[in-house]
C-alpha cells in the first residue's frame, strides 16, 4: 500500500555509543528486565547540499575531500563527519558505502544528514547506504529518503557489522526493504519511519538488537513506526536476543510482526501496536493485470511465531489481523487472495517451539496456541 509520510526536516539524535550488552538468560513467564541504553538527546538542522556517491575502503579514504568529510580526527571521542549532503546519483549501486572487507578500516566515523530522491540508480537494485564488517561505535542519524518505488532499493543495509546505532531514519516507498541486517550484532534503531514494498525492517542471521525506546504511543513521537510495508513490518529471520519495544507496526500487507526460525530466540517484544491488514488488489503497471500486494504466505497476522522460534515473550501490544488472526504460532495453510473468490491452499508453515508467552496483550483473534493466552482487552 503506497501512503507517503511527511519528512521531519528537524532530527533529534543519539549523543550516546557505548557497546550496547544486554542479556536475556532464559525467558520465563515473569517480566524480564533489559539493560536498554538511555538515549541522551539534543537537536541539530539538517540542510543538505548537494555531493556525489561516497565511497571508503581504508582509512586513507577519509582525506580525500570526495567523500564528504566535514569534520573530526577519526578517534573514538572525535569521529570524522560525513554528513550535510544530498546525494541523488547512486548510479554505482550505493549512495554511501563504507566497506571494510579488507580490514583496512580503523578510524572511527558517524554518518549524519544525508538525503536522496534516487534520482539515478542501478536498474538491479541500489543501496543508499550499506556498511560493511565495521566494528567500532558508529551513530548513523538523520537519513532521509524516498525512491518512489524503484525496484531493488534498500534504504540501509549492515553486512556483517556491529556497535551502531540508526537513529531518526526516514525512508519511505522504499522499493525492497528499508533496512536490511545481515549477520549483524549490537545493532540499535530509534525514532524512525521505515516503509517499503519489501519489509520494513529485516533482520537476517543478527543478534543483540534493540528495537525501539519509551515514546508516546498515541502520538507516535519518537516512536519506531513500521507502516505500510507490503511485506512484513519487522521480520526477525534466525535472529536472537532481540528487544523490540514502543513500536507502531501497522497496515502491513504480509504482517506486522513474524519471529522466524530455530535461531529465533530470547526475543521480547512489550508495549506497542501491531496489525497485518493483509494484502489489497491492484493493477499491476507493467502487466496491466490485477495483482494482491505483498507476499501468498498462511500467517499473515499482526504477529507470528513460526518454524521453531522459540523463548518469545510478548506483553502490552495491541494486535490486530484484518484478513486472518491477530497472533499466529504456525501457519494455517490458508492465503487470502484478495484478487480471486475463495482461499487458496499452502502448506502449512510450522509452529514455533517451546516457551512463548504472550499473556497480557489485547488481540483480535489466535491460532495455533494449545492454550489460547490471556486477552487483556475489556469485554463487554
Amino acid at each position: 500500500m503506497k501512503r507517503i509520510f511527511v519528512v521531519k526536516r528537524i532530527f533529534i539524535y543519539v549523543m550516546l555509543m557505548t557497546l550496547i550488552n544486554y542479556g536475556i538468560s532464559g525467558i520465563t513467564g515473569k517480566d524480564i528486565s533489559f539493560n536498554i541504553p538511555q538515549v541522551v538527546t539534543g537537536s541539530s538542522s539538517c540542510n543538505p547540499i548537494p555531493h556525489g556517491p561516497i565511497q571508503i575502503t581504508s582509512d586513507s579514504d577519509f582525506f580525500n575531500q570526495a567523500n564528504g568529510v566535514i569534520a573530526g580526527t577519526g578517534t573514538t571521542t572525535d569521529p570524522y563527519i560525513i554528513g550535510n549532503w544530498q546525494i541523488k546519483d547512486l548510479s554505482n549501486g550505493y549512495g554511501i558505502k563504507i566497506d571494510n572487507s579488507k580490514g583496512k578500516i580503523t578510524k572511527s566515523f558517524k554518518i549524519q544528514c544525508i538525503q536522496s530522491n534516487f534520482d539515478q540508480i542501478q536498474p538491479s537494485g541500489t543501496k543508499f547506504i550499506n556498511i560493511i564488517n565495521i566494528h567500532s561505535p558508529t551513530t548513523i542519524s538523520d537519513i532521509q529518503g524516498n525512491s518512489l518505488d524503484a525496484h531493488g532499493v534498500i534504504g540501509v543495509e549492515l553486512d556483517g557489522s556491529s556497535n551502531i546505532i540508526l537513529d531518526s531514519l526516514s525512508l519511505n516507498r522504499i522499493g525492497k526493504h528499508a533496512v536490511l541486517l545481515q549477520s549483524s550484532d549490537h545493532i540499535s534503531i530509534f525514532r524512525s519511519k521505515l516503509k517499503a514494498d519489501g519489509d520494513g525492517l529485516r533482520a537476517e542471521n543478527s543478534h543483540h538488537l534493540t528495537i525501539g525506546s519509551v515514546c508516546n504511543l498515541a502520538k507516535g513521537t519518537d516512536c519506531n513506526e513500521f507502516t505500510y510495508d507490503d511485506e512484513k513490518g519487522i521480520w526477525l529471520q534466525n535472529s536472537h536476543d532481540v528487544s523490540i519495544q514502543y513500536t507502531i507496526t501497522s497496515a502491513d500487507d504480509s504482517g506486522g510482526i513474524v519471529v522466524d526460525g530455530e535461531n529465533s530466540y530470547n526475543v521480547k517484544i512489550v508495549n506497542g501496536t501491531a496489525s497485518g491488514n493483509g494484502p489489497i488488489c491492484r493493477t499491476n503497471p507493467s502487466t496491466g493485470n490485477r495483482e494482491p500486494t505483498g507476499v501468498k504466505i498462511d500467517f499473515i497476522a499482526g504477529i507470528a511465531i513460526i518454524n521453531g522460534a522459540h523463548d518469545v515473550y510478548v506483553k502490552g501490544y495491541t494486535i490486530q489481523g484484518d484478513s486472518h488472526y491477530g497472533i499466529m504460532n504456525g501457519g494455517d495453510g490458508i492465503y487470502l487472495n484478495p484478487c480471486r473468490t475463495g482461499p487458496e491452499t499452502l502448506p502449512m508453515t510450522s509452529k514455533g517451539g517451546n516457551n512463548l508467552y504472550l499473556d497480557g496483550n489485547c488481540y483480535s483473534t489466535e491460532f495455533g496456541f494449545d492454550v489460547p493466552p490471556i486477552n487483556s482487552c475489556k469485554k463487554g
